[in-house]
């Protein structure tokens, strides 16, 4: 649907559904769905005009708190992946020394 012709809060009914599929793409570590579909939310985030009803100000309150959720996780989840690609990096330099000394 096209934000244009959407009222806001059926705008942020969207946008909180796009969010929770955003929330399961990641919890399947689905980063590159996650990013696509965070992608798509991106122009319906813009369409959001200041003026919210209470009912709409809760539900932008619940994208915020899955986003920052969101973050921390990817944030956590880059830091193990640099932990094991330098590990990984470790024991190929180990193999490679390795197999220099055993053709001496």
């Amino acid at each position: 649907m096209n934000p244009i012709e959407m009222n806001q809060t059926e705008l942020v009914e969207r946008l909180l559904s796009i969010t929770r599929e955003i929330e399961q793409a990641a919890s399947l570590a689905d980063w590159p769905e996650a990013a696509r579909l965070t992608e798509a939310r991106s122009p319906l985030l813009m369409s959001l005009s200041a003026d919210q009803d209470p009912a709409a100000l809760q539900m932008i309150r619940r994208i915020q708190a899955i986003d920052e959720a969101l973050l921390a996780d990817a944030k956590t989840t880059q830091d193990e992946l640099h932990t094991e690609f330098e590990a990984a990096i470790g024991r190929t330099r180990a193999a490679g020394q390795y197999q220099r000394i055993a053709r001496l």
